[in-house]
């Protein structure tokens, strides 16, 4: 079975800062939420 490697690694490429970005975006967005709470 034959894995096409620069796909697998442009996929990642791709997916990871967008996943990371999403993530602090996220983390971001919940802090603010909670500091409006108190």
């Amino acid at each position: 079975m034959y894995t096409d490697w620069t796909a697998v690694a442009l996929l990642l490429f791709t997916t990871v800062p967008l996943l990371a970005v999403v993530v602090t975006a996220a983390f971001f967005i919940w802090q603010q939420r909670k500091k409006q709470l108190r």
